[in-house]
């Protein structure tokens, strides 16, 4: 099998030669930036884009490979190219999830029809791709609203509007609704909530792996507060709910027979629970670094091995964590950094992901995972992962200097 792979990550992190058996023949199409400072062995050809997030020259790129190796498959992980991977394999005439549930699961507008449909619980919402949809909408729903891109990601563009005079600014100056152009937005009525995130992974349209946590405010960066994150507990009286929510989601949408995915269920104050959105991926921040802690799988490498035949050599999930654990993103403050630690010494910290260096200019936070460092912590407690999650961000705050 000829494998054509879209590649975002960092490679050191996701070896795709050793989880895929050497019969396979690999071309990789990467992030320039993802690459080790010595070019990985054991791919046909890899083709290294500066420009892999910003143009369209990933598509091109692969047109031009595809004729010169004709490919069986096409691997993609990122959110960012879950749709354009499903438009090549049908064009391609390839197995693997196609636009229709790549869609589903991308487009917020569509994803939200296909689960409310399903009886599944969603907040009220509309397609916005002019000021009169959005100026309707308000008049239907009153505020505060959430309007946001129907394909965004990472809290990017997010904006609450919370009363006649916040819609009044969102439509004026810099405003990403055009005149005679369809805007691709999506309005939700905002619910106040607590957050939780649910992850796992799906094998022959059966879960083997779901698992919520619960998270702060995902526009927690506008105040300069971390994102923190904590596995809940077996025994958590929201964690069966949480579960069976998203499993009936998964069900609802077209997911195809190996997949991960990450969801965001709301939790109003009346205890209520209305599921927010999910993706076809694995989780962003440190979800990943987390889960191999708590489960000791990494769902980046159970996908893939799954996917290409490899799968047996895969231990099952566990049913229940075999530790508590959580993450945190710090977010950046304004200044150039004069000193920050290249090691964390606190013991619960398991993973220390440090983001910048001596020199480095920072500014405000433009999304929730906007980060000078990222850190995953273990406990035997939900209650002790939180103490120190705490701890270490009092450390990092402690220890990063500025100028």
């Amino acid at each position: 099998m000829k494998i054509l792979i879209l590649n975002r990550y960092a490679l050191d992190r996701v070896p795709y030669r050793e989880w895929i058996d050497d019969e396979h023949e690999l071309v990789l199409l990467t992030r320039a930036g993802a690459l080790p400072p010595v070019e990985p062995e054991g791919y046909a050809e890899i083709v290294a884009l500066d420009d892999y997030t910003s143009t369209a020259m990933v598509e091109f790129h692969a047109y031009r490979l595809h004729g010169t190796y004709r490919f069986d498959a096409v691997l993609a992980m990122s959110e960012f190219d879950i749709l354009r991977s499903a438009a090549l394999r049908e064009a391609w005439g390839l197995p693997g999830q196609g636009v229709h549930s790549a869609t589903a699961y991308r487009d917020k507008l569509v994803m939200k029809q296909v689960l409310s449909a399903a009886g599944v619980p969603v907040t009220p919402y509309g397609a916005v791709d002019s000021a009169t949809d959005l100026v309707e909408f308000t008049r239907r729903h009153d505020y505060p609203v959430v309007v946001k891109p129907r394909t965004g990601a990472s809290s990017i563009d997010v904006h609450v509007l919370r009363d006649r005079l916040e819609l009044e600014r969102f439509l004026g100056p810099g405003c990403p609704i055009r005149t005679d152009q369809p805007a691709h937005l999506i309005a939700e009525r905002f619910v106040p909530n607590e957050m939780y995130t649910v992850d796992g992974c799906v094998r022959d349209g059966e879960v083997q792996l779901c698992w919520p946590s619960q998270i702060t405010n995902g526009l927690a960066f506008e105040s300069g507060d971390p994102l923190l994150s904590s596995a809940l507990e077996p025994d958590d009286p929201y964690r069966a709910a949480l579960v069976e929510l998203t499993t009936r989601a998964i069900r609802a949408l077209p997911t195809p027979n190996v997949s991960l995915f990450h969801a965001e269920v709301f939790r109003t104050p009346d205890g209520e629970l209305v599921f927010n959105e999910i993706g076809c991926r694995v989780g962003g921040g440190k979800i990943r670094d987390m889960l191999i802690q708590a489960f000791g799988v990494d769902l980046l490498e159970w996908y893939v091995r799954h996917a290409f035949g490899t799968g047996d050599r895969m231990p099952t999930p566990a049913a229940a964590p075999r530790t508590q654990a959580g993450w945190l993103l710090a977010p950046p403050r304004p200044g150039v950094v004069t000193s920050v630690p290249t090691v964390c010494p606190l013991p619960a910290v398991k993973d220390y992901d440090l983001r910048v260096g001596v020199g480095t200019e920072l500014a405000d936070s433009t999304s929730s995972v906007d980060c000078v460092a990222a850190m995953v912590v273990v406990g035997d407690s939900r209650r002790v992962v939180l103490d120190e999650l705490g701890h270490a961000m009092a450390w990092l705050n402690d220890s990063l200097v500025l100028a």
